[in-house]
């Protein structure tokens, strides 16, 4: 991150002399309308109303902390006046701030009357080089407001480009005089501040500074057309009110969904450093959040006299402290305003649990797939359309095919089975005949399956997003692997060229797959589809060596072609990408690229392998999201994915079906609670088929007022967390072996929340891996609390029959037994309020009576079962 951000952080004050008695409150400042909320905010200050200029003294400067409630908001606000002063020394910047006021309900009524001048004082000729920026930039304004944000927009715009760069950032210079700070290009937020006020008395408009002192930032308020105007002069930000004037900082405080009514007019007017989502997403988060100390400071040109415009170069600031006081200032204000990481996520405790979209995945292929007639228009609808009908799903997502064959009226691709053999097909599944017959009848039929589902999408007020796998390709690529005849395209077939090295994996390095890929999804938006899903979790790599600058070029022609069809067609046409939560950039996938330039308008935060997490971590999504427009869909994957249960050939009877360790109804709320604690704006659900019709219970994963006190069902993440190694081997002696291990388990549930609203809940920890032995215990700690113990029998079964070895059975054959997973559990009944929301701490004791005799103890995977006994 460049330290201007940081800079930004290291706001400034500015208040001189307090003003004289004038007009009476206009409309925009606080008025009985407001006054329930003036009596929330008054809870978090001390102190008597200031009837007078006088009474201001108590909320001014240093003094002002006694009168903040809150020993968290005290502190960060002593710290960013500290920080200040280490910052410019005393000089102007922190001269002002030392006679800052705090606004709150107890102030208000003198701040937006008689503390500020509404008579400017400035001497025309006095600073002619100023005089002559105003000219310039106001010269074909007609109203205070076009000369207001004129002048805002040359403040904005004013920075000089290297203090962008880390190396040129090194040898700023803080602060000075207002002709010095246009000369050197300024580019803080502190001194732009100053320059706004300053521009606008020479332009007859009264002003004054407005602080954010938890928050760090400084900005400036206007008084224009006789109302009091915020104006960012670094960001570009203001707020037009539905009257057309602009909003004061007690309006905004009072009122932040001002900033959700933003015309793009008042959009486009942030900087080119930023997007009008980052800033968004400060003005609510911080600067007019509840919490925040705001204040005001005089500042005119007439008393230049008065201050001191010394500089102060970064070197020398830092020397005098300024990295040891930003570090706990910064982390004082996380806290206070409930943030984390970078900033722009709230913790879960803050973050407001909301109803979310579902978008529900069908793969293309399955729905096709099992016995019975064959398919209609009327049963496509019926089953796989219709049941979204009063649902919380707003996009289906519909798979246009498997691997690069295609089920729908493709003139791009293949139609499935379309050039396959009578010989080809008998190495085939039975149900990959009724694909065949299912799709080529819905065809003949002229119920083309993807131009029927989006009609009927539409008919329930839907929409259907066409997804396309981007590098399924079935290897190896031989004649006898049914999965390469029958799912792997011409493209493929006839071009090994284009393939990554040794595998059958095609190369986005090569024109002609990009062109291929691109061409499959403009004939899907043609027929209709709201969106294309670009599912690139299925499967990777996409490059011989990975390239995210090509492939980002090859999502912004997808982006274009979606522009062009949509310009034609007179609609919006979406884009969704599903990646890889992790690692992404390693395959060439620039995900964030793809949100920050607007290319994506949905992302999907997915595992790369079902079995590698169970916690899916969309932070990173999240905080960006809040930058940009994009929204966070994260994935509910269908399985846990420990071993493939997909049929195979010549065992449609299902005689040696193998099973997994199934993914239960509360896995699905434990992860479901988990996106929604994180801020997803939906759910994608990846299933097959027709899973939606089996589950009515999966419509609740939209509602957290379904999901909050529902049963849950965690997992330690697979990978890189389990199996947990003890014992590896016997020792030489016969004494006692013991061994500690901790792991970490999130949770989305709020125990100590659900224990006040009256719930009990049952915890219980299943332990899966080997049987524990007579003379072996395993002691267990969370967060800790405990001992949990659970110790061996003498009648165990046979470790050699219990043990798993990294989540799948020794034996191959024993996938075949349905309760395969299930050897060696331990279940360790735990406290309920032994656990808290967000991260977990689990400590592992195992303890052998004989070292010499211990043999491997792995456990495989660890889960966390919560049911609540709900209050009657």
């Amino acid at each position: 991150m460049k330290v201007f951000v940081l800079a930004s952080m290291l706001f400034v004050v500015v208040t001189a002399c307090w003003g004289q008695a004038v007009a009476a409150l206009d409309d925009g400042g606080p008025g009985s309308d407001w006054q329930w909320r003036s009596d929330s905010m008054a809870s978090l200050y001390d102190g008597q109303e200031a009837r007078c200029a006088d009474d201001l003294v108590a909320y001014a400067g240093k003094k002002a902390a006694d009168r903040i409630v809150g020993e968290e908001r005290r502190r960060a606000y002593l710290l960013n006046y500290e920080q200040l002063g280490v910052n410019y020394g005393d000089n102007v910047e922190f001269q002002l701030r030392r006679q800052q006021v705090i606004l709150c309900p107890q102030t208000a009524k003198c701040l937006y009357s008689e503390f500020t001048p509404r008579v400017v004082r400035y001497r025309p000729g006095s600073r002619p080089k100023l005089e002559a920026v105003v000219r310039r930039a106001t010269a074909d304004c007609k109203s205070e407001q076009e000369k207001a944000l004129a002048l805002m927009r040359f403040c904005r715009d004013l920075y000089d480009k290297r203090w962008l760069e880390d190396e040129h950032f090194a040898q700023y210079v803080y602060g000075g005089t207002e002709e010095q700070l246009i000369e050197k290009g300024e580019l803080l937020c502190e001194t732009l501040g100053r320059l706004m006020v300053a521009l606008c008395e020479v332009a007859g408009m009264p002003g004054r500074i407005v602080m954010h002192d938890i928050g760090g930032h400084i900005a400036a308020e206007i008084l224009v057309d006789g109302h009091w105007a915020y104006i960012d002069p670094r960001t570009g930000v203001y707020c037009r009110k539905p009257d057309g004037s602009l909003a004061s900082v007690w309006e905004l405080w009072h009122h932040p969904g001002f900033f959700d009514a933003q015309s793009d007019a008042v959009k486009r007017d942030v900087g080119r450093q930023w997007t009008w989502q980052q800033r968004y997403w400060k003005c609510k988060q911080k600067y007019f959040q509840p919490s925040e100390v705001n204040g005001f400071e005089n500042y005119s040109l007439t008393d230049a006299d008065r201050y001191r415009y010394g500089q102060r170069s970064r070197p020398e600031a830092i020397a005098a402290g300024l990295n040891r006081i930003n570090r706990p200032y910064v982390e004082t204000a996380a806290r206070v305003f409930g943030l984390e990481g970078d900033g722009f996520r709230l913790a879960w405790d803050r973050n407001p649990l909301r109803k979310i979209p579902l978008a529900y995945r069908h793969d293309g292929f399955s729905m096709y797939f099992p016995d019975g007639p064959r398919m209609t228009r009327q049963s496509l609808l019926r089953d796989y359309i219709e049941p979204f009908r009063e649902s919380n799903t707003d996009i289906l997502v519909w798979g246009l095919g498997p691997g690069s064959v295609f089920c729908y009226d493709t003139k791009v691709g293949q139609v499935f089975g379309t050039p396959l053999s009578e010989e080809q097909w008998k190495g085939l599944r039975e149900g990959d005949r009724r694909v065949y017959e299912n799709v080529t009848g819905l065809i003949r039929d002229g119920a083309d399956p993807l131009k029927t589902a989006v009609a009927g999408a539409h008919a329930i007020g839907r929409k259907l997003f066409a997804r396309l796998e981007m590098n399924h390709e079935y290897g190896p690529a031989r004649e006898t692997n049914w999965m390469w005849v029958a799912l792997v395209g011409d493209l493929n077939k006839k071009h090994p060229e284009y393939r990554i090295g040794r595998t059958v994996f095609l190369d986005f390095k090569f024109p002609e797959v990009r062109k291929f890929k691109l061409a499959i999804l403009r004939e899907a938006v043609e027929a209709g589809a709201d969106g294309v899903a670009m599912d690139f979790a299925v499967y990777p790599p996409y490059f011989s060596k990975p390239d995210c600058a090509m492939m980002t070029g090859f999502v912004r022609d997808v982006r274009a072609m979606a522009d062009e069809v949509g310009r034609r067609q007179n609609r919006r046409v979406e884009l969704m990408a599903r990646v890889p939560c992790h690692d992404a950039e390693a395959l060439g996938l620039d995900w964030a690229t793809w949100m920050r330039e607007g290319l994506v308008d949905i992302i999907v935060p997915t595992h790369l392998r079902p079995n590698e997490a169970f916690d899916i971590n969309i932070d990173p999504f999240i905080s960006l999201r809040n930058q940009t427009s994009c929204k966070v869909y994260p994935t509910l994957w269908q399985a846990l994915g420990f071993t493939c249960t997909d049929p195979q050939p010549g065992d449609e009877k299902k005689e040696l079906r193998r099973h997994d360790k199934p993914k239960t109804r509360e896995m699905f709320f434990a992860q479901a609670m988990l996106f929604h604690r994180a801020g997803a704006d939906g759910l994608q659900l990846g299933f097959a088929a027709d899973e939606w019709n089996h589950r009515p219970w999966l419509n609740d994963l939209a509602d957290p007022d379904k999901v909050e006190f529902a049963d849950k069902q965690y997992m330690v993440d697979p990978q890189p967390h389990c199996p947990v190694r003890f014992a590896q081997h016997g020792g030489n002696s016969d004494q006692a072996l013991s061994e500690e291990k901790i792991v970490p388990l999130r949770i989305g549930d709020d125990p100590a929340k659900a224990i006040r609203l009256g719930h009990r809940i049952d915890a219980e920890l299943i332990l899966t891996g080997r049987t524990l032995k007579a003379g072996e215990s395993l002691a267990v700690y969370v967060n800790g609390h405990g001992p949990a113990t659970v110790s061996g029998a003498a009648d165990a079964a046979p470790s050699e029959l219990a043990a798993l070895d990294g989540g799948r059975p020794r034996n191959a054959m024993d996938v075949y037994d349905k309760d395969w997973w299930r050897r060696g559990q331990v279940h360790i009944p735990v406290a309920g309020d032994w656990w808290r929301l967000g991260k977990n701490t689990i400590r592992l004791i195992y303890r052998t009576e004989d070292a010499k005799s211990a043999e491997p103890m792995n456990i495989v995977w660890i889960d966390l079962l919560l049911r609540y006994n709900r209050p009657k």
